[in-house]
């Protein structure tokens, strides 16, 4: 008798309805890391930086150990500042990009077509990274334009 019920309208009736959702999450946040591994935004103070928001991380825990270990007198204190705004803001501005494109191509697109669409957005950006010179540095040791490997060299 139970199985003449018609399904309750709060009920999925997808089989597979939390695996969707992890895998919406994992989209998210691998979009999200490859984002900010890669996409460059400006430094605003220093004219002509180009670099992804992993490279001001990496400067503003550099600035961070600096102050833990020196203090924070004279430009140390507005660098760390000006670093750390930076990758907060750009960081949050990242995430929700990831979370937009990740949600309107699992809502538009076929779940298998969407992964895919989100993984090969993922390569891309690494290959355009790896192979073009997206960066423009001011903190690089060799030359201020510089791809990936040259960034993180």
């Amino acid at each position: 008798m139970n199985d003449l019920r018609e399904p309750s309208p709060h009920r999925s009736t997808r089989p597979a309805e939390k695996s969707t959702w992890i895998e919406s999450w994992l989209l998210k946040w691998v979009l999200f890391g490859a984002l900010l591994w890669t996409w460059p935004f400006p430094l605003l103070g220093l004219e002509g930086t180009w670099v992804p928001v992993a490279r001001f991380i990496q400067l503003a825990v550099s600035i961070s150990l600096l102050i833990l270990l020196e203090g924070a007198g004279g430009k140390v204190a507005a660098l760390f500042g000006l670093l750390w705004a930076h990758a907060l803001i750009y960081g949050l501005v990242l995430f929700g990009a990831a979370s937009i494109l990740v949600r309107q191509t699992r809502r538009r697109l076929p779940d298998r077509l969407g992964n895919g669409l989100v993984v090969a957005i993922v390569f891309a950006l690494f290959i355009w990274a790896i192979w073009g010179s997206p960066y423009d540095s001011q903190f690089h040791h060799s030359n201020a334009h510089a791809s990936f490997l040259d960034l993180y060299r």
